[in-house]
C-alpha cells in the first residue's frame, strides 16, 4: 500500500442508525466527492449473519468506505475479504466507540489499550486487499489520556502499513458517559492531533470532532490532511452541498433542492417494498433544518410516515422547498 486510492479532504462519519445505503444516497445525490462511511458493522456479525442485506448499497454510492469493528483478526480478515467482493473503495476498523456494548463484544475505544493487537488486526487486514485500510480511533481512553499515551498508540499500529488514521479529537470513557455525552463532554484537543501530524508527516491525518460549519473545516486543512463530520450533516444534508467546490475544486454548482428531493422520491418508490419504510424515509426528516415552522412539519411528516403515504410526502416537500 503506497498510494492512497482516495482523496480524504471530506469525509462523512460513520454514524450508527443513521449513515445507512438510504442516507448514503441521499448525501450522494448532493456531494459527488465526499468520502461516504458505512455504520460500524460487527466483524462477527458479517461473518454469522446476512452479510448481503449488510452490505447492500447503490452504485451511486460510491466512493463508500466499509467500517468494521472487532479484534479477531481472521473474522476482520474475512469482513476486508467481503468489503472486496462487494466493491467498497475501503475498509475501516473502528477503536474509537464508546459503547458499552461495543466494548463487551471487545471492539471499540477498549481496543486502544491493546495497541498490538490492533496493529496485528490491521496486518491481517491490510494483508486481504489492495483497497485502503484505514483505523478510526479517539485520541486516549479513561485514564490513558497523555499525549504520550496517544503517540506510543499511533506509533504501533502505523507499523501494520497503514497510511491514513480518522481521529475523533476527544478521548473516550468506557464508564459514566453514554456514547451521545461521549460526543460532546470530554475536551477536544486538536492540538494532539496537529502534533502527531508533525511527528509522523507521512501519515494522512483526519480530524474528527466539533466541527460544524464549512469554514471551520477549511481551517483545519491548514493543520492536516482533511476533516470528517458526522452530527452536522446529519441534522442537515445540504451541509454537504459546498463541499465538492471547496474541498474537490470542482465547479460551484446551486443545488437544486427540489432535484434532489425527487430524486431520492424516486429512490424510495423503488425500493418501498424493500427497504424498511423507517430507513428509506429517516433521511427526509433532516430537510427540514432551519426551516420556519419546520417543527409543526415534522409532526405532520411523522404521521406520513406511519402511514406510508409517500405521494402526500412527497408532494409536502416539494411544497417546503419551493416556500
Amino acid at each position: 500500500m503506497n498510494e492512497l486510492n482516495l482523496d480524504y479532504k471530506f469525509s462523512v462519519a460513520p454514524m450508527m442508525g443513521v449513515t445507512t445505503s438510504s442516507a448514503r444516497y441521499m448525501y450522494r445525490l448532493i456531494s459527488k466527492k465526499a468520502v461516504l462511511f458505512t455504520e460500524m458493522i460487527a466483524s462477527q456479525a458479517l461473518h454469522r449473519g446476512d452479510f448481503k442485506k449488510m452490505l447492500r448499497k447503490e452504485t451511486i454510492e460510491s466512493p463508500v468506505i466499509l467500517q468494521v469493528g472487532g479484534s479477531d483478526v481472521n473474522l476482520l480478515k474475512y469482513s476486508t475479504e467481503l468489503a472486496n467482493q462487494y466493491n467498497y473503495q475501503g475498509i475501516n476498523l473502528n477503536v474509537g466507540c464508546p459503547s458499552k456494548k461495543v466494548s463487551q463484544g471487545k471492539m471499540g475505544a477498549c481496543l486502544m489499550k491493546e495497541a498490538n493487537l490492533v496493529k496485528q488486526c490491521l496486518e491481517g487486514m491490510v494483508s486481504e486487499t489492495s483497497m485502503d485500510v484505514s483505523l478510526k480511533c479517539r485520541i486516549g481512553v479513561d485514564e490513558f489520556d497523555t499525549y504520550e499515551f496517544f503517540k506510543s498508540f499511533i506509533s504501533t499500529v502505523i507499523e501494520s502499513g497503514i497510511k491514513i488514521i480518522f481521529i475523533h479529537a476527544r478521548k473516550a470513557y468506557l464508564k459514566g458517559l453514554d456514547p451521545k455525552r461521549n460526543r460532546t463532554l470530554p475536551p477536544l484537543k486538536y492540538d494532539f492531533v496537529y502534533k502527531i501530524k508533525k511527528e509522523f508527516p507521512h501519515i494522512k491525518f483526519i480530524i474528527n470532532g466539533g466541527l460544524d460549519n464549512i469554514d471551520d473545516c477549511l481551517d483545519q486543512l491548514n493543520y492536516l490532511d482533511g476533516v470528517m463530520v458526522g452530527r452536522s450533516i446529519q441534522a442537515n444534508p445540504f451541509f454537504l452541498e459546498d463541499v465538492d467546490s471547496n474541498f474537490y475544486n470542482l465547479e460551484k454548482i446551486e443545488i437544486d433542492r427540489s432535484f434532489v428531493v425527487k430524486k431520492y422520491f424516486d429512490y424510495v418508490k423503488e425500493n418501498i417494498d424493500l427497504i424498511s419504510t423507517y430507513e428509506l424515509l429517516s433521511p427526509l426528516l433532516a430537510l427540514c433544518f432551519g426551516v420556519p415552522g419546520s417543527k409543526k412539519f415534522k409532526q405532520e411528516i411523522n404521521n406520513l410516515i406511519r402511514s406510508r403515504d409517500i405521494q402526500k410526502l412527497e408532494y409536502a416537500y416539494l411544497n417546503l422547498i419551493a416556500a
